[in-house]
């Protein structure tokens, strides 16, 4: 319940921001950055391509499980 709560709340925040991220790469989608990461079309933008991953990932982890995000002890 939780999770489904945070999805409410966060989902189509995180939906434009991750569209935002893979359009400032000249992405439509994910499949298209792995595509242009496997084939090296981004190396020589690799900290954008980071900073978008890492954004991201924080995104899924912020509805999934928050916990993961805490410093660990």
């Amino acid at each position: 319940m939780r999770i489904a709560r945070r999805e409410l709340l966060l989902g189509d925040a995180h939906r434009s921001a991750h569209a935002a991220r893979l359009a400032s790469l000249g992405c439509a989608d994910d499949a298209e950055l792995a595509l242009g990461i496997r084939a090296g079309r981004f190396d020589d933008r690799t900290d954008e391509v980071v900073a978008a991953v890492r954004a991201s990932v924080v995104d899924k982890l912020t509805v999934a499980n928050p916990r993961h995000l805490a410093s660990p002890p």
